[in-house]
């Protein structure tokens, strides 16, 4: 009775360790696609990013609406890049990986630098967080299913501190003027 509990034991016990080395080499994997399609957006390559994404893509950028296809995110990109937004550095960190048949999620963090036209010279760092849905091509590659991100700051809570600080310049100004 030991041997076939010592045996089913040890078969799972090696199953475990295979299917974790396998996570962590799809992790890195991941990770170096995830640098590639940075350095393709730092460099303006509209072109070849477009090749890590599938046909029926659905993107669900932060504060704007779902964007479905491919030719549909490759017109919105081009509706912001024409915005006079500037990327200028971006660095993503796969912080989890889930696995379920032909999808990889890769959940991460992001740390974003741009320059917008209304800011003037002053560049604008955001950092927040991703999920993005890959799948398996049958000629093994992945893609890129669905994606979206979203800031860490809140952009109302942000606003209001603002705004708070103007109302108490106002009433320091006009204490000092009595």
């Amino acid at each position: 009775m030991k041997k076939p509990f010592t045996i089913l034991f040890s078969l799972l016990f090696i199953t475990t360790l295979v299917f974790a080395q396998d996570n962590e080499n799809l992790k890195e994997k991941i990770q170096i696609m995830n640098d590639e399609m940075a350095d393709l957006m730092l460099s303006g390559d509209e072109t070849t990013i477009w090749n890590y994404y599938s046909e029926d893509v659905i993107s669900m950028p932060s504060y704007q609406p779902m964007v479905k296809g491919l030719d549909a995110c490759k017109a919105s990109s081009e509706e912001m890049m024409n915005s006079g937004m500037k990327i200028t550095a971006f660095k993503s960190t796969n912080t989890d990986l889930l696995v379920s048949g032909d999808f990889v999620i890769d959940i991460g963090t992001y740390e974003i630098t741009m320059m917008l036209p209304q800011m003037g010279d002053m560049p604008y760092t955001d950092n927040g967080k991703y999920m993005t849905v890959w799948e398996t091509q049958d000629d093994g590659a992945l893609k890129v299913v669905a994606e979206t991100w979203n800031t860490d700051h809140n952009p109302w809570t942000e606003m209001q501190e603002t705004e708070g600080k103007g109302e108490n310049m106002e009433m320091q100004e006009d204490k000092q003027m009595k």
